[in-house]
């Protein structure tokens, strides 16, 4: 049997290209189908304890992205089933004597089915029927399984995103709900505090980080072993076939097509690329984290500098559009604060400095000691602040904003959590050219606090 590189090659782009759990099921059924020649190939996704077909190649798909009598098999019922189940691949050589044989939506005389296995799971099973037996060898096994094992972090990575995407609208509509709310509890203060903090954190996270962490962990995993297993393994077979005397020689030009090869180096570059950013984007979620967890009144030795970086490794994403941030983090020496609601005031500083640059700006980050003081500034290169507001900008449900944007509430818990909770100070400064918001926390008055 020949393999086409140029379906190879498509094959391979159409698996690192499709984000859609749709679109890559039909693609990997598609790939599947045309590289190795069947006449038939199916895609089954299990859903708890039911196998269900989602994508399909050949006869079973009368036409675009339809399937011929869409089939549910219980896992453990039938030769996909009974995959499914052990998580081992099977060839049945004649389905006419196997009592498991399925027999619904066409008479298939031999069948291959190899499992998609995840995490010790069976994800789902690729399946392949002939009208004539015996028609499926060892190796074309051994190829598709090595394909069902690459494809397997793509489908557990497409299911996590089609879910991630369900539980985002949730959430956003949540946050409206949210909004509305705060609206209502306008004169309820200690209330609306911790709202106004979950609030900023569902804008930037869509509060999904604690989800997020876990799959991240496996993905990077995964993507480690489909680095050091897969790959090569795939790699041994191409090379075991290079390797047959019975190869022809068309064959054999095929395997050492220099496109082809590209595609084969250029897997793993790609594998490692998605590892690094994966590797960045947990990195965030601690940050995150971090970030967001209830400290209550706990007051402990902490690096103002590290705090800042965390909330603006948080927030790159928010400023990347509009804002160049510049910072000047002198050494300081650590100070006993409340570092989570701490980041909760950088937060809230620097997205206003961010949301007061109406197209390009600069946000300038510096801190230093000043004799008994750790000073913080966070000056921005926005539209500034009017004169006759600036009395009035620490003043709890006071807004500059439109109504629906804001509650007031921003800066007033600034002015609390650093005045009333922290004995520091809280002023701005702002014109035309922008505006400068200067953060003091006592060094003393806080080691005493701590003892």
């Amino acid at each position: 049997m020949m393999y086409g590189v140029d379906k190879i090659n498509a094959f391979a782009l159409a698996m690192l290209n499709q984000a859609e759990l749709d679109d890559l099921l039909w693609s990997i059924a598609q790939g599947v189908g045309e590289i190795m020649q069947f006449e038939d190939c199916v895609i089954y996704l299990r859903n708890d304890d039911i196998l269900i077909q989602m994508a399909a190649f050949g006869i079973k798909k009368p036409k675009d992205r339809e399937i011929f009598e869409r089939l549910e098999i219980p896992v453990g019922e039938g030769i996909v089933g009974t995959v499914a189940k052990t998580g081992e691949a099977e060839i049945v050589n004649d389905t006419r004597i196997d009592s498991r044989y399925i027999n619904v939506q066409y008479q298939g005389l031999s069948e291959l089915a190899v499992p998609v296995v995840y995490e010790g799971e069976t994800i789902a099973v690729i399946d392949s029927e002939s009208n004539r037996p015996n028609d499926y060898s060892e190796f074309e096994q051994a190829l598709l399984q090595v394909i069902a094992n690459i494809a397997a972090p793509r489908i557990a990575s497409a299911r996590y995103q089609l879910k991630l995407k369900q539980t985002q609208l949730r959430l956003e509509r949540s946050n409206q709900e949210l909004k509305q709310s705060l609206n209502e509890l306008a004169k309820n203060q200690s209330a609306l505090i911790q709202a106004e903090k979950m609030a900023s954190v569902g804008v930037l996270s869509a509060g999904i980080a604690h989800e997020i962490n876990t799959p991240l962990g496996f993905s990077i995993s995964n993507l480690n072993t489909v680095l050091e297993d897969f790959i090569p393994e795939l790699t041994q077979v191409i090379q075991r076939v290079k390797l047959d005397p019975d190869l022809s020689v068309a064959s054999r030009a095929l395997l050492y097509d220099e496109k082809f090869n590209y595609v084969l180096d250029d897997l793993s570059i790609l594998t490692q690329e998605t590892l690094n950013g994966l590797k960045s984007a947990k990195q965030i979620m601690l940050d995150l984290k971090r970030f967001s967890r209830d400290d209550s009144d706990i007051f402990i030795l902490s690096d103002i500098n590290k705090g800042i970086e965390s909330t603006l490794n948080i927030l790159r994403n928010e400023l990347k559009t509009n804002s160049e941030v510049v910072l000047d983090l002198q050494p300081l020496p650590e100070v006993s604060v409340n570092i989570g609601k701490l980041n909760q005031v950088f937060m809230n500083l620097i997205m206003n400095a961010k949301q007061a640059i109406s197209e390009q700006g600069r946000i300038s980050i510096s801190t230093k000691l000043v004799e008994n003081w750790v000073e913080i500034k966070v000056h921005d290169t926005g539209c500034g602040i009017p004169q006759p507001h600036l009395k009035d900008i620490f003043t709890p449900f006071y807004t500059t904003k439109p109504v629906g944007e804001g509650t007031g509430l921003g800066l007033a818990i600034c002015y609390r959590i650093v005045c009333q909770e922290h004995n520091g100070k809280l002023s701005v400064e702002s014109d035309s050219q922008g505006t400068v918001f200067t953060i003091q926390l006592p060094v003393k008055a806080s080691i005493e606090k701590l003892a």
